[in-house]
């Protein structure tokens, strides 16, 4: 599954978690956003759970940076 793929199917879904725990439009969108260029120059998913999974796990990451910025 390439990059784009996975944005479309699971973009939105990682969305809805950020703008829970932010409730802020964009900063959830850039949220999101960073989880992906992560993903994407990163090259951390090694295929032991499900890229569901590791997308959620990378949007939380990101919610605590996001978290500690704010403080």
């Amino acid at each position: 599954m390439d990059l784009e793929q996975m944005m479309n199917e699971y973009g939105d879904y990682c969305f809805r978690i950020a703008y829970l725990y932010v409730k802020d439009y964009g900063a959830a969108e850039e949220i999101v956003q960073d989880v992906f260029v992560d993903l994407y120059t990163k090259q951390q998913y090694k295929g032991l759970s499900s890229i569901k999974t590791f997308l959620v796990k990378m949007t939380i990451v990101q919610l605590k940076k996001f978290r500690s910025f704010l403080r």
